[in-house]
């Protein structure tokens, strides 16, 4: 009876041994996995030029992005503060004006590259004389390349794991616009409550010195009356 016990155990724990063991292959495997998806999908988010930067009056800064032919180019800007919040934009191919906007705070365009080559993107300051601007600009390509190779050819079947990958690369594009939107957002009104502020400081400051020079003025005036020879001026 010893025996018989014991040859079963001698038998089942090699077994048992071995499905942990694969088991733990496949969950590094399965983690290895994971983590080579989410380096793709940090590689993907780097296919757009995204910044801030400042002008001075009558200047002109451009910014050049190639592009294919058929590929679809998308810029977005915002004039964060300075001035009356204006500025004018151009999308030029060469010397073809593609797209142009004059005076606007902020604004958005798409279009399809008609040829191959470098497109500038031209933001212009020319019209102030003593305004100092800040501008937000974004220069992408609006239709993304897939993260995964498995969604270029359409045909095979997407994982679990892929498509919840897939689905948080969305997810985290649109909190970073709405982000970036209210980034902006509040540095244009914190702009203009700094503004405002130092304006009411001035204010303030002016009428108590001239609530001081009223009180002088009426002391000295009423001090004139009273003395032996009055001053009536």
């Amino acid at each position: 009876a010893t025996i018989l016990c014991a040859e079963p155990r001698s038998r089942l724990w090699p077994v048992n041994a071995r499905s942990h063991t694969e088991l733990a292959h496949r969950m590094v495997a399965k983690m290895a996995a994971s983590a080579a998806l989410l380096m793709l999908l940090l590689a993907a988010s780097a296919l757009a030029t995204e910044l801030t930067f400042d002008m001075e009056p009558h200047e002109r800064e451009c910014f050049i992005e190639l592009a294919e032919k058929g590929k679809e180019l998308g810029v977005e800007y915002q004039v964060v503060y300075g001035g009356k919040l204006d500025i004018d934009v151009e999308v030029l191919l060469g010397d073809q004006v593609l797209w142009r906007e004059q005076r606007q705070q902020t604004g958005s365009h798409a279009f399809l590259a008609p040829e191959t080559g470098e497109y500038e993107f031209c933001f212009s300051n020319q019209m102030s004389t003593l305004a100092h601007k800040t501008v937000y600009v974004d220069i992408h390509f609006t239709e993304e390349e897939p993260i995964l190779e498995s969604m270029e050819d359409h045909l095979t079947a997407l994982t679990q794991v892929e498509s919840s990958l897939a689905s948080i690369h969305d997810s985290l594009r649109k909190v970073s616009d709405y982000q970036t939107h209210h980034r902006m957002q509040e540095a244009t009104h914190r702009h203009s409550a700094e503004f405002m502020n130092n304006r009411v400081q001035w204010v303030s400051a002016a009428e108590m010195m001239l609530l001081v020079a009223i009180s002088l003025f009426q002391v000295i005036y009423l001090r004139s009356l009273f003395s032996e020879s009055p001053n009536r001026w």
